[in-house]
């Protein structure tokens, strides 16, 4: 008999990354996934990414419905996480799987693991152990992993973090990163296959920005975003920019009104698209020539694909760097120097693949899920390090 494993996602980012989870559980053998759909993927005006997940061909076992943010001020983003604490409760219940697995960061993931603890459900969670100071993200991250029974992390750096928050050893696998799997799953891509993914002619040299609200910081989102765009458009000179909106985060709306106004003054050149889909994402990125902004991807994928990143301010401070990525101030004129040197044919040619990024991650977590006793997860030992 299968065992049925419940995944959560209320946003595009985190389910292009249990995606290929989904796929390797059904391939492992033994071991049903379950989606639950929530947030941002529910709500048009967030890009009603439900769409994609369906036609991925994944069945949605549980809407959660009413668990989008009305709008993007601290209350409302609060007040989500709870209705999805009640969401997840009421799916889990009904459901009755023998695990839960969240991955990341987001807000919403203090609701969906709060109703697990509480239900007893065995908590699993991906990407533990990052650092990225500048969003209120890095709190819950490590909230979750203290909750959580079971961890895959990205690194051996970040296990030996998860060590240090007194997780026991046997409990916390290095297995790498999802967010790579897809990418190489999808094979080579170029400027054709993402012109015709945008159904928009693109020209080498393209550019991919993805930014989002500093939730941390206590300058105006609306004016970093204005100064990021301004760098960027001073250093692109003719070429064109692919934008993609912000993650239901404190201070969306600003950004999303200075990524409009780039967009509408410069139609010839500049496409934004409020969320471009796990597919569209990974064919622009691999034909990007590089990626600005303040994204995980930056400092994730498009290092593991060879791509120059800039980097923007202190979103993701605290995590590893690989070569490629050029950290830079919010600021127009750092963007732009940034920018200018990750265009540079020197400084592009000497880029590699990380090599530790093989694609495997997520065949990796099925098969050590195939193993795992999960009656025996829910007591959970404290291990004092010395």
């Amino acid at each position: 008999m299968s065992r049925r494993i419940a995944l959560f996602t209320a946003t595009r980012a985190e389910y292009g990354l249990l995606r290929p989870v989904a796929r390797a559980l059904r391939a492992q053998g033994g071991l049903e996934p379950l989606w639950l759909v929530g947030g941002a993927h529910l709500s048009a005006a967030l890009g009603g990414t439900v769409s994609e997940i369906e036609a991925d061909g994944e069945p949605v076992a549980a809407r959660l419905e009413g668990t989008a943010p009305a709008s993007d001020s601290p209350a409302a983003v609060a007040e989500a996480a709870a209705r999805t604490a009640a969401a997840v409760t009421d799916a889990l219940t009904a459901l009755q799987p023998d695990a839960l697995i969240v991955l990341g960061d987001r807000t919403e993931l203090l609701g969906a693991a709060t109703a697990a603890v509480i239900l007893g459900v065995p908590l699993i969670h991906l990407e533990g152990g990052h650092i990225t100071e500048g969003a209120v993200d890095d709190r819950v991250r490590h909230a979750v992993s203290k909750l959580a029974d079971l961890h895959f992390t990205a690194h051996p750096a970040y296990r030996d973090r998860l060590l240090q928050l007194g997780e026991p050893p046997e409990r916390v696998f290095a297995v790498g990163s999802t967010g790579v799997d897809d990418l190489h799953a999808a094979g080579p891509t170029d400027l054709a296959a993402a012109s015709a993914a945008l159904d928009w002619p693109l020209e080498p040299g393209v550019i991919l920005v993805a930014w989002h609200p500093e939730t941390l910081s206590d300058r105006d989102p609306g004016a970093d975003a204005r100064a990021v765009l301004d760098g960027v458009l001073a250093a692109a000179g003719d070429r064109r920019l692919v934008l993609t909106g912000p993650n239901a985060d404190v201070g969306r709306e600003a950004v999303q009104a200075e990524l409009e106004r780039v967009a509408v003054a410069h139609p010839d050149r500049v496409r934004l698209y409020a969320s471009l889909g796990r597919a569209r994402w990974g064919k622009v990125l691999g034909a990007a020539d590089a990626l600005v902004g303040n994204s995980s991807a930056g400092v994730i994928e498009a290092p593991a694909l060879g791509v120059s990143s800039v980097n923007a301010g202190d979103r993701q401070a605290g995590r590893l760097r690989l070569p490629g990525v050029i950290d830079c101030a919010p600021t127009a004129e750092a963007v732009a120097a940034a920018l200018r040197q990750a265009l540079d044919p020197a400084f592009r040619a000497g880029l590699t693949p990380d090599p530790l990024a093989d694609g495997q991650a997520a065949s990796r977590i099925a098969a050590t899920l195939a193993a795992v006793d999960f009656s025996g997860l829910a007591r959970k030992p404290f291990i004092d390090r010395p």
